[in-house]
């Protein structure tokens, strides 16, 4: 991509199907000597043992990532349920355990109703969240101990898709020797799979932690992939593999989504050459209001801008409406 793309002009998306093993960081490390251009970044940390959507933006796409906040993410994930360890996940040392013989199908059905809506939930010790400019997982490496700490997030449904029983305690800890645990200490294990819609923010790893607490027992996460974000989805997404193999044929742009696929319609005004000029000189345009939404005329929303060629051109912000005239000052010019 490098060769086609003089000067690192080429800006959009790239939605990567993140394998096991690796940290987002390092997919955009291989993405970067297999395309062979530098400025890349990623949208929502996938801990390393999650699979699914990372969408990586290109050059003048990485300026976009904080308009992913209001995207909807869908997870595909495993809990397990009998202990729970550090990280809220299975790969984290096992601190406690629980009884699982009186879980049932019905109880985790019921007890997710708990976890639907707009709910506060305390984020993992071992995750980006910050207090005080310090990420959480950075607190608790330093073996201090990790500020309690609610953030508000929003749970659009989630389903139950499947109940089985886990594997046995000498299958697990054979393989995965780092859980540090006798097979006499470990009750029966139970996997219940469900499907999670929700909004920027939301933590899996604590959707597990707390359930399982709720449940009288321990739970984390035994698997999970991430299926969406926003417009971008797993069953479109390309593994390193194939882009290994879409660079090595001069394909590589194949992969490349313009910057315009994150502008949803309801929040997208469409602007001529002479008001996309007057944004680029920091003047603000007027629109009127009877053609946007009602939901997205409010003070302060944002809206994406797209030109006459129908690219992603701006984001602007609506101010205060005068009558049916709705002034949109710019925010970001991606020209």
């Amino acid at each position: 991509m490098a060769s086609n793309n003089p000067g690192g002009k080429l800006s959009g998306f790239i939605n990567i199907n993140k394998p096991v093993g690796l940290t987002s960081f390092q997919v955009i490390t291989q993405l970067r000597r297999i395309l062979g251009i530098r400025k890349m970044g990623h949208s929502g940390v996938l801990d390393k043992p999650a699979t699914g959507v990372l969408p990586i933006g290109v050059n003048r796409a990485t300026k976009l990532f904080s308009h992913f906040a209001d995207f909807r993410k869908v997870y595909l994930t495993t809990l397990l349920f009998g202990f729970s360890t550090t990280t809220d996940d299975i790969v984290g040392e096992i601190i406690s355990t629980g009884k699982t013989g009186s879980v049932t199908e019905r109880d985790v059905q019921l007890a997710l109703k708990q976890f639907i809506g707009e709910i506060s939930q305390r984020p993992p010790r071992f995750s980006t969240t910050k207090v005080d400019g310090k990420e959480f997982y950075r607190i608790a490496l330093a073996g201090k101990e990790v500020p309690y700490k609610l953030k508000r997030v929003t749970v659009e449904d989630i389903k139950f898709v499947s109940y089985s029983d886990g594997p046995s305690a000498d299958e697990l800890l054979g393989s995965r020797p780092e859980l540090s645990a006798e097979p006499t200490s470990l009750p029966p294990l139970k996997l219940f799979t469900v499907r999670i819609s929700c909004r920027g923010g939301f933590y899996v790893r604590s959707l597990a932690r707390d359930l399982g607490e709720l449940l009288e027992t321990q739970g984390c996460v035994f698997s999970l992939v991430r299926e969406q974000v926003g417009p971008f989805r797993v069953e479109d997404a390309h593994t390193l593999e194939e882009m290994e193999d879409l660079a090595a044929e001069g394909k590589e742009q194949d992969a490349l989504q313009p910057m315009g696929v994150i502008a949803e319609p309801e929040r997208t005004v469409a602007l001529d050459a002479p008001s996309i000029a007057q944004l680029a000189r920091g003047m603000p345009v007027v629109v009127k209001a009877h053609f946007l939404e009602a939901e997205v005329r409010k003070r302060g929303a944002r809206l994406f801008v797209t030109g006459p060629d129908g690219e992603l051109a701006a984001i602007v912000e609506v101010a205060q409406p005068i009558g049916d005239n709705l002034p949109l000052h710019p925010r970001r010019l991606l020209l």
